[in-house]
C-alpha cells in the first residue's frame, strides 16, 4: 500500500484509545485478527478499501484524523509484511504482558473470532478447498476464542496460567501464518478484492 518500510509503535493500548475516541465496536484485537484473516485468505486491499472496512466492522461514521488513518495503513502493510516474510515475524495486537491475564486472554479470544471471521469473508470455496491441517487449525482457533482462565480455578497457578497462554499465542500465530502460506503461494498472481459484506 506504500512505498516505504512501515513504522508503527506495535502497542495495543494506542489503537484501544484510537478505538475510545472513534467510539468503536469492537477491539484492536479482533480487528488485527480480521485483517489477518483476510490477508490469509488471499485478499488485498488498497488504502481507501482497508479503511472503509475499518469503518464498517468498527460500526463508526467514518475516521476523520489523518493521524489515525496513517496508522491504520501501516496496520495493514505491518501485518502483509510480517505474513510475507520469511522469519515468521508476525505479531498478535495483544494487551501488554503486564494486563491481567483474564484480559489478555479474552484479547486472543477476540483475535480468533476476527481471524476466522476475515477468512470467512475472503475464502472463496469455488476456487479454494481447506486441507485437513488447515481445517484441525480453524476447530482449534474456534476452541480458543472460547478460553478464559478463571483465577478461582484451583487446579491453575499463575505460573501454569501464564505458561499455557504464552502457548495459545505462539499456536495462533503459527496457525495464521500457515493458513497465509497455504493459500497465498499460489494466489500472488491474482489476490481478491476486499469483500462488501463486512458484517
Amino acid at each position: 500500500m506504500t512505498d516505504t518500510k512501515p513504522q508503527l509503535n506495535y502497542v495495543f493500548d494506542d489503537f484501544a484509545d484510537m478505538f475510545v475516541e472513534l467510539g468503536a465496536f469492537g477491539t484492536p484485537s479482533e480487528l488485527h485478527g480480521l485483517l489477518t484473516g483476510q490477508l490469509a485468505a488471499g485478499v488485498r486491499a488498497d488504502a481507501e478499501a482497508w479503511l472503509a472496512m475499518v469503518v464498517a466492522h468498527l460500526d463508526v461514521q467514518a475516521i476523520e484524523d489523518d493521524d489515525d488513518k496513517a496508522e491504520l495503513v501501516v496496520l495493514y502493510d505491518m501485518v502483509l509484511e510480517q505474513l510475507t516474510e520469511a522469519d515468521f515475524g508476525l505479531q498478535l495486537l495483544l494487551p501488554e504482558d503486564d494486563a491481567e491475564l483474564a484480559g489478555r486472554a479474552e484479547s486472543l479470544g477476540a483475535w480468533c473470532t476476527g481471524f476466522l471471521s476475515g477468512f470467512g469473508l475472503g475464502f472463496d470455496r469455488s476456487k479454494q478447498k481447506l486441507s485437513s491441517e488447515i481445517t484441525d487449525a480453524m476447530e482449534d482457533l474456534a476452541n480458543i476464542a472460547q478460553v478464559s482462565f478463571n483465577a478461582e480455578d484451583e487446579d491453575l497457578t499463575e505460573d501454569s496460567a501464564e505458561i499455557s497462554y504464552v502457548e495459545l499465542v505462539e499456536y495462533v500465530r503459527l496457525a495464521a501464518m500457515m493458513v497465509f502460506a497455504e493459500f497465498n503461494l499460489l494466489a500472488e498472481s491474482g489476490p481478491q478484492k476486499v469483500p462488501q459484506q463486512l458484517h
